[in-house]
């Protein structure tokens, strides 16, 4: 199967996501880990601390996208990763001198803060200069990049974990300054529109008017609430109840970035025969598939079961709803259309963990019952989905999007 040819400046932004999402995964899955084990906060306390720094970047993410309309994409990228790079230093100093549980709230939030005011810009550039029947599989590739630094990154952060968690956030800070040089050097603005068009097309109430878009973003957000538990929660329950080392919970975390690096383009290829919202609905069941099994699951082997569930509905969900949720806007109104879809995915990323924490203290006598309840969530999204097919028009639920 021959790969696409693609504008160089995607392939710019895969370089640089891919260092970025290196340097990110050897942190994030190991600061809860942290906060639980080695500075003894309660999975209340660790979940609310994960919530409140997502919530903080879901906001964000809203106002990158918003900002990259009016602004440009070049110019927000670059304070994002700026902002980025500075929060990543303060963390690895409060690590060293072992700072209190509020110094990690902050600087967790300024670090989601900073990757919210970017996230969405390496899509919008890609749905800029890629043909409209090429985009999902240029944000499929996207995808790629996100996951191949993920695809090692945990492994190499649960090795650092080790000897010294504050060395995770000092290359965290060295990779994303790689990005933004490859930024710098190589990526200029791509807007198709003036800024004071952007300006004029009626902000946020254009989204609220918009109700196959609103109805489309309160799934979406449904999802996230249940994926996110793949991360924070599903790791305190690794190491809490499962019994896993962190260099084992860094191996089976890299299930994921390895099969999306391997399977994301061939499964979005087969994915791009369907409409968008079959290919989500097929994802939210295989979410609910592996959170269930996670209820059976002791020790590594059956996790990385649970986990190649969940990240086969990961390859058909995600790159369908970035594609959706493009094809449901404008050029005029991309950024803003892809910043709230990221803020209610964020949104549902940073209430999932506190949820998620809240059931694993809730459920702390029996945590099978935790994964019950969120696969039965899944079942609940997916049923979302078929209603969402209704109502979106079918020129629009396909990867083909006349422009």
């Amino acid at each position: 199967m021959k790969l696409p040819q693609f504008d160089r400046r995607v392939w710019v932004l895969f370089a640089g996501m891919a260092l970025n999402q290196f340097g990110m995964s050897i942190v994030m899955p190991f600061i809860a880990i942290y906060l639980f084990v080695y500075q003894g906060e309660s999975p209340a306390l660790v979940g609310f601390a994960m919530f409140f720094s997502a919530f903080a970047g879901a906001i964000f993410q809203f106002v990158g996208g918003e900002a990259c309309d009016r602004l440009g994409r070049r110019t927000v990228l670059i304070i994002g990763l700026i902002l980025l790079i500075g929060s990543f230093l303060m963390l690895g100093w409060a690590v060293s001198v072992q700072a209190p549980y509020i110094y990690y709230l902050v600087l967790l939030s300024l670090t989601r803060v900073a990757t919210g005011l970017f996230r969405p810009i390496p899509n919008v550039i890609a749905a800029d200069i890629v043909p409209a029947e090429k985009r999902t599989e240029a944000f499929a590739l996207l995808r790629v990049a996100h996951n191949l630094g993920f695809a090692t990154g945990p492994i190499i952060g649960g090795l650092m974990a080790i000897v010294s968690y504050s060395s995770m956030f000092y290359l965290t800070a060295v990779t994303s300054t790689l990005y933004l040089a490859l930024v710098l050097a190589f990526i200029g603005d791509t807007r198709r529109c003036r800024p004071e068009k952007a300006r004029a097309r009626g902000g946020m109430g254009t989204i609220l008017a918009d109700r196959t878009f609103m109805v489309f973003s309160l799934l979406s957000f449904l999802v996230f609430v249940v994926y996110s538990q793949m991360y924070t929660p599903l790791s305190m329950y690794s190491k809490g109840y499962a019994g896993l080392s962190e260099p084992e919970i860094g191996v089976l975390l890299a299930i994921n970035g390895i099969m999306v690096v391997t399977l994301q383009y061939f499964v979005t290829r087969v994915a791009d025969r369907f409409r968008m919202t079959f290919s989500m609905t097929v994802g939210i069941l295989f979410y609910a598939a592996g959170f269930a099994l996670v209820s059976v699951s002791q020790g590594f082997a059956m996790l990385a079961i649970c986990l190649f569930l969940i990240t086969i509905g990961e390859l058909w969900f995600i790159p369908a709803q970035i594609t959706l949720a493009t094809n449901l806007s404008t050029s005029e109104t991309r950024g803003r259309y892809l910043g709230f879809s990221g803020l209610t995915t964020n949104m549902g990323s940073a209430v999932g963990p506190l949820i998620g924490g809240m059931l694993l203290s809730v459920f702390a006598g029996s945590p099978w019952a935790m994964w019950l309840v969120v696969a039965t969530a899944g079942l609940l999204c997916a049923a979302g989905f078929l209603y969402l097919k209704k109502i979106v028009p079918p020129e629009k639920n396909t990867v083909a999007l006349p422009e």
